[in-house]
């Protein structure tokens, strides 16, 4: 794995942007990105530096872009995921900033943490927002074919998306697909305890797609999973 170099931007109500970047961050591991030197006079944890310096704390839109591809992204709060932000790779970040379903107010010490990942692999995330703010990230890296899927789990736990989500309700998602372009036999689909889709999310190509949330309605039980299925 290679350093790489990441950038973006959270754009505030009102207008007022705390800009991102990091010329040296680690493929394959999830490392802070903050701000941009270069503009703002020193590197400072997008939090405080949004906090002391900026009149808006409310981040009502982001973009986060990695040299070769970007699995997720996500503001941290005392080790909780306040945002899943909007993300690309090798496309170099069309359509970014792009909008959050739900803003949320940044406080002293939040983090931006990515996960940048090479080109050849073969992570894929699924970012979400619920109807009551919450945001979360779940991620998997196929190892080979499965038709009845692979589930995706969270990020924090490790744990799928019932256990994690129970009784919220998924209403925007966008899925990272990885180097999986010619891998894929399915979308992303939230399945009930039968097995039975409820909801699906189409994977991102990273080569030529932007991550950004669309319009989801995906009920979430304790026996829900988030299942992808794969030929190779």
């Amino acid at each position: 794995m290679a350093d790489v170099d990441a950038f973006g931007q959270l754009v505030m109500k009102g207008g007022g942007i705390c800009p991102l970047a990091r010329t040296d961050i680690l493929e394959d591991t999830e490392e802070e990105i903050q701000t941009d030197s270069n503009y703002v006079g020193s590197a400072q944890t997008a939090g405080t530096f949004v906090t002391q310096t900026l009149q808006s704390h409310t981040v009502m839109a982001a973009g986060i872009s990695a040299e070769n591809d970007m699995n997720y992204c996500v503001v941290k709060s005392a080790g909780k995921i306040k945002l899943a932000l909007p993300v690309s790779g090798l496309n170099g970040g069309a359509g970014l900033p792009a909008a959050l379903p739900y803003p949320k107010t940044l406080v002293s010490g939040d983090q931006v943490m990515a996960m940048a990942t090479a080109a050849a692999s073969r992570d894929i995330s699924l970012s979400v927002a619920c109807s009551n703010g919450e945001y979360h990230v779940f991620t998997v890296t196929p190892s080979g074919a499965a038709a009845s899927g692979h589930e995706l789990v969270s990020i924090l736990t490790g744990l799928g998306v019932g256990a994690t989500l129970q009784n919220r309700i998924v209403t925007h998602a966008f899925c990272m697909g990885g180097n999986n372009a010619a891998n894929f036999s399915s979308p992303v689909y939230f399945v009930n305890g039968s097995g039975t889709p409820i909801a699906s999310v189409t994977p991102n190509d990273p080569a030529v797609d932007t991550g950004k949330y669309e319009p989801c309605f995906a009920p979430i039980a304790l026996n829900t999973r988030a299942l992808v299925s794969t030929d190779a």
